[in-house]
């Protein structure tokens, strides 16, 4: 698979005209466009047929920026350093008897100093069957994606159908022996369906199929130095290999579903409930491939989302609660040689490890109205995350519960009122708070590095309690005076200090220039 960047190109320059036709009607900053954004319902939820019932306004914009991070307070697949380059682009308009929103992102990353992954473009995707090494070594990847959302006006006043669709392709490369090289494309396509009760009433279903393939190729450039390396199977499980790494190929599918209802009244009130069935598998080769294992995930998700509008004030409320469970099946295959042979043939397979994570959520905001923005926005949340992994033969397991505090506020200031001229500045403080873990092993090698650095190091990573202070800015103002178009600029500034001595603070910040038409 190759990726092509004069076509993603075209796609983008082709949203950013059609939005830019309807951009004449109106000026709208970057402050007034994310607060919409964060109003709109059906927004939230897979079901594109509902977008026209939180009347939405015409707007785009163009954004391009850098950002980057640099500590080992992180996973150490992450890497310790990290520098991301990226463009984007959104748009929506109304046509005759439809609504679309589109979009097209593009970001190049480079990541420094990562270990343990010779396999995966992103080695935190719930795949625990990958090739990984000891050699700290630097990732260059790029990822190019565009979507839309589109929703038929009703028909006979009662029914609105909708269609969503998002593809990714990604390229990775490891720089550093054991190399590898990788492609990745991931496709989603979501048609929905809503039925207006009444004025007041609605109801709202969706299916989901999505299907995505990353292939990857390990070699070494120095062919006179054997590699040492680990093929993976979970929880520090793993088999030492020297050599220069193996082709492998994940493929993988889902199915899925959405119920919403919404009550637009006094209070408006969605409430959406999700569910997914996944199964990826892992094969080396890609001719003659040998079947590994299968991730088989089952994923439930429920979000809960209240406002309530005065002429001063616009409360927030949102429950969000997630729940998968992921079984890891690994096969015993046997090559069969002869001219009528498919290969590899599987004798047996069975369910040899368990993951089980749940996530739940509230948070309330307070919105102090002020035109289409605000005059200040304050928001406080609580969450609290649980990991429930094990590993069936030989039995080892791993277990973190963490509870999150959180609390914003950011002030809108106006400097100028011929351009419009405005500056937000906020403040983030999150504490995690550890409440319980633990990490036991009883495979056939305790004394392997998958064991006490890898693990031990996610373990210690998963259960350290920690601060994060963020402090984000955004300018904007007309690009002239009675101008359509407003330019702005965003910076931020992050800070997560740890209280384990065994990793130093992370750091990261952000600064972007874009325009909204």
């Amino acid at each position: 698979m190759k990726i092509k960047f004069t076509t993603y190109s075209t796609l983008a320059v082709a949203l950013m005209l059609s939005t830019i036709v309807q951009a004449q009607q109106q000026s709208q900053s970057i402050i007034e466009q994310e607060l919409e954004v964060k109003l709109l319902q059906w927004n939230r939820s897979q079901n594109a047929a509902g977008l026209l019932l939180d009347k939405p306004s015409q707007n785009s914009n163009l954004e391009a920026g850098y950002s980057g991070q640099n500590g080992n307070f992180t996973q150490p697949q992450v890497g310790q350093k990290s520098g991301d380059v990226f463009l984007k682009t959104k748009g929506n308009l109304y046509l005759k008897d439809f609504y679309l929103q589109g979009y097209f992102s593009y970001n190049r990353n480079n990541i420094k100093d990562a270990v343990y992954n010779a396999s995966l473009i992103d080695p935190l995707r719930n795949m625990p069957y990958k090739v990984a090494d000891t050699n700290a070594s630097k990732w260059v990847n790029q990822h190019y994606v565009i979507g839309f959302k589109m929703a038929t006006k009703p028909l006979a006043e009662k029914l609105a159908l909708g269609l969503s669709g998002n593809y990714k392709a990604s390229s990775g490369a490891k720089q550093r022996d054991i190399r590898a090289k990788n492609n990745y494309y991931e496709l989603d396509v979501a048609p929905s369906i809503v039925y207006s009760i009444s004025d007041r009433h609605h109801l709202g279903s969706n299916f989901l199929y999505k299907n995505y393939k990353e292939e990857s190729n390990n070699s070494n450039v120095n062919t006179y130095v054997d590699q040492n390396y680990f093929f993976l199977f979970g929880l520090g499980n793993a088999i030492n290999y020297v050599g220069s790494g193996r082709t492998m190929n994940y493929v993988a599918d889902a199915l899925g579903g959405g119920l919403q209802y919404q009550y637009n009244g006094n209070v408006k009130l969605l409430a959406t409930a999700n569910y997914t069935l996944q199964a990826e598998d892992a094969n080396i080769s890609f001719t003659n491939s040998r079947p590994v294992g299968t991730i088989l995930m089952k994923k439930w998700d429920f979000d809960l989302n209240l406002q309530k509008r005065s002429e001063q004030f616009t409360h927030l409320a949102n429950v969000d609660f997630t729940s998968s469970k992921s079984n890891g099946i690994e096969y015993i295959t046997q090559f069969q040689s002869g001219t009528e042979s498919d290969g590899y043939y599987v004798k047996y397979k069975s369910t040899r490890s368990k993951y089980n994570n749940t996530k739940s959520k509230i948070k309330y905001e307070l919105i102090r109205n002020q035109g289409n923005a605000f005059s200040w926005k304050a928001a406080a949340f609580v969450s609290y995350d649980k990991l429930d992994n094990k590993y069936l033969i030989q039995p080892s397991n791993m277990l973190t519960e963490n509870l999150f505090l959180g609390a914003s506020f950011d002030k809108l200031f106006l400097l100028s009122g011929a351009r419009n001229s405005q500056l937000v500045v906020g403040g983030k403080l999150t504490f995690k708070n550890n409440l319980d873990g633990a990490y036991n092993y009883s495979g056939s090698d305790a004394n392997s590095v998958t064991v006490t650095e890898l693990e031990r190091r996610n373990f210690e990573y998963f259960t350290s309690n920690y601060s994060d202070i963020e402090i984000p800015l955004t300018y904007s103002q007309q690009l002239r005076e009675g101008s359509s178009s407003e330019l702005f600029i965003k910076a931020s500034g992050q800070i997560l200090s740890t209280s384990n001595f065994n990793f130093d603070n992370r750091k990261s910040f952000l600064v972007s220039i874009g325009v909204t038409f």
